[in-house]
């Protein structure tokens, strides 16, 4: 018997009727990769929080920046979504879409890779 196993999940948006989303399953080196990348922009960005309006501001930038590498990281499809017309991409999710779907599909991704609600209230 052979075991099948998918390296997407996908889900059913709960904000946007009729929409579907895959995420990356996360493997070992994924998630090393991952948490790397994560790691430096929030050390990055985590000692501005407690400064002036200015350093506040680029810690914000940086919350914004671990956001859009969970995205880039792990949404792997998306269907069931035009914006302007055209077929939602990534990109065009990032640049133009919903923020709320895209909120949804990061915290998809949290939880897929197994970050506690502690850990996700921190992004």
């Amino acid at each position: 018997m052979t075991v099948q196993y998918s390296s997407l999940s996908w889900r059913s948006s709960r904000t946007v009727e009729g929409v579907r989303f895959a995420i990356k399953r996360v493997s070992l080196a994924q998630r090393l990769e991952l948490n790397r990348q994560v790691r430096e922009l929030t050390l990055r960005h985590e000692f501005l929080r407690a400064g002036p309006a200015a350093d506040q501001l680029e810690a914000a930038w940086g919350e914004l920046l671990v956001r859009k590498l969970y995205l880039e990281w792990g949404l792997a499809e998306l269907e069931g979504l035009s914006i302007d017309g055209q077929k939602a991409t990534l990109a065009l999710l990032i640049e133009k879409g919903p923020e709320e779907l895209a909120d949804e599909i990061i915290s998809s991704i949290q939880e897929e890779i197994g970050l506690s609600e502690e850990e996700r209230k921190n992004f």
